[in-house]
């Protein structure tokens, strides 16, 4: 039997990158990479089963783009499509995503 409501509440807020964004606001690039790295990685060892939010790979690639990591940049797009393969097709993050991941294929 599923706890919907259980694991509904043990996902709020849906978004914990406020440090990550914290430090982008800084100016921290290194900073806000490594706890969006730490954000968007399942560890199998840790009590926290939260879910890996689709915008933490969003924005980590973003990041790596930035910093001209394209490789690692491709494959954070493709994690987010993956979990996004279902999502609403307007969705603004989803289709940027979408344009991103095309832009660095194609070049």
């Amino acid at each position: 039997m599923s706890d919907t409501g259980g694991m509904l509440v043990y996902n709020l807020p849906f978004l914990k990158d406020v440090l990550a964004r914290a430090y982008l606001r800084k100016g921290e690039l290194d900073k806000a990479v490594r706890e969006y790295e730490l954000l968007s990685t399942f560890r199998p060892y840790s009590s926290d089963r939260r879910i890996l939010h689709p915008k933490y790979h969003y924005r980590l690639a973003k990041l790596y783009e930035q910093n001209g990591l394209a490789g690692k940049a491709k494959g954070c797009y493709q994690k987010a499509l993956n979990i996004w393969k279902e999502a609403d097709p307007e969705l603004p993050e989803l289709v940027a995503t979408k344009s991103r991941l095309a832009a660095l294929s194609s070049g």
